[in-house]
């Protein structure tokens, strides 16, 4: 009783290896034990599907067949001494080697442009907004010749950086302790007690915590805003220094 012919489902692959690929997982066989006689047939039939549908078969699917059905007489042909002078033939554990490698290396860069078509579709899902224009009438504070509000990120990060008692593992949930409102009456009252420039690390205290720290910032920030305060630096060496503007306008 013969066997019911294998039916292949007919799709556009995109090379040999894609096919044999296809093969080796419709049948549920280990890559890595690849019965060659059942996927050489399985292949050629695959093969001739395709042309009986009319499709455009590339020459990479022939050298393949060629290579499968050579390993498949390999396989089935009696075991002969090579004659001296061909020794360079490769041996069926290596073409059975370099098979399973191709395909091994094929599945995962396969994997892998998957991976990125996924992260493409779910990037598409989302909008990013555009920059906005500054309202009308919102007047932008001006930093002083060669200043720039990267210098100014880098001294808070370096404020954030400063050595600090190692807080306890558990902490008790407090009330809000800094406002921006209350820092700028802070500014104001430390500004107010000289009359000449403050170095931008001495606004906050020796060891801030955090929510100091950035309550603070954004303070500065708004007073800037608002014209109050005139931030400078000298050079690149000097420290940045905050004064209050109207001491920068007296001569």
């Amino acid at each position: 009783m013969s066997e019911a012919p294998v039916l292949i489902h007919v799709q556009n692959f995109e090379g040999p290896l894609d096919l044999l690929l296809h093969l080796i997982k419709s049948s549920s066989i280990d890559i890595y034990d690849i019965p060659i006689v059942a996927i050489t047939d399985q292949y050629m039939t695959a093969l001739r599907q395709m042309q009986d549908h009319q499709l455009d078969v590339a020459g990479d699917y022939f050298v393949m067949a060629a290579t499968l059905m050579k390993m498949k007489a390999k396989l089935l042909l009696p075991v002969e001494e090579p004659p001296a002078e061909e020794d360079d033939e490769p041996s069926l554990e290596e073409m059975q080697s370099d098979l399973v490698t191709r395909l091994v290396q094929y599945q995962r860069y396969k994997q892998a442009a998957g991976w990125f078509k996924q992260q493409a579709l779910a990037r598409q899902k989302f909008y990013t907004r555009p920059e906005m224009a500054v309202p009308a009438g919102v007047k932008l504070g001006k930093l002083a010749p060669g200043l720039t509000t990267a210098d100014l990120r880098r001294s808070l990060i370096g404020l954030t950086q400063r050595k600090r008692q190692p807080e306890l593992p558990m902490r008790l949930v407090r009330s809000e302790q800094y406002t921006v409102k209350g820092q700028i009456h802070t500014l104001r009252f430390k500004l107010s007690q000289t009359r000449v420039a403050v170095a931008f690390g001495d606004l906050f205290d020796q060891r801030p915590n955090k929510e100091e720290l950035v309550t603070t910032f954004l303070a500065l920030l708004e007073m800037t805003k608002q014209h109050e305060v005139a931030v400078d630096q000298p050079n690149r060496v000097m420290p940045i220094t905050v004064k209050p503007a109207k001491l920068g306008e007296e001569k």
